[in-house]
Order: C-alpha cells, then sequence, then structure tokens
C-alpha cells in the first residue's frame, strides 16, 4: 500500500528535516480539501442551469442571472 511506502521512506528522512516535510504535506492537502470543495459548489451551482437544457440558448445576461440566483439561494437561506 503506499501509504505504508511512504511511512517507510521517513525513516530515512533525517530529523531536523521533519517539520518541513510535515508543513509539506499538511499544505497539500489542506490545498486538495479546498479544490474539492470548490468543485463540489461549481457542481452545485451548475444544476441550477437545467433550466437551459431542453434546446433554448440562454443569453450572458440569462446565465449571469441563474448564477447570481443560485448563489444567493445558496449563501443567503434563513
Amino acid at each position: 500500500m503506499i501509504q505504508d511506502d511512504i511511512i517507510n521512506e521517513l525513516q530515512y528522512i533525517p530529523e531536523t528535516q521533519l517539520s518541513e516535510l510535515y508543513e509539506l504535506i499538511h499544505a497539500f492537502r489542506l490545498k486538495l480539501n479546498s479544490e474539492s470543495r470548490r468543485t463540489a459548489e461549481q457542481q452545485t451551482l451548475a444544476g441550477c442551469l437545467k433550466d437551459y437544457t431542453n434546446g433554448y440558448i440562454p443569453t450572458d445576461q440569462a446565465i449571469q442571472q441563474a448564477w447570481q440566483t443560485a448563489t444567493h439561494e445558496k449563501y443567503h437561506r434563513s
């Protein structure tokens, strides 16, 4: 398993470098979490455009209004 290989490699890292490695791994994990959260939000908001899937080609203004409505509903619910 790859996690076992990573853990095994840790024994070859000098003790003085472990904090730097930890910071690198931690920052990488936070970046992945942020990207996956952003992707999930984009997919949720993209669903609001489903009204336009019946052959109608929306104008830029209609698309912008749909996004504004979706984001307003998502972040300003009571």
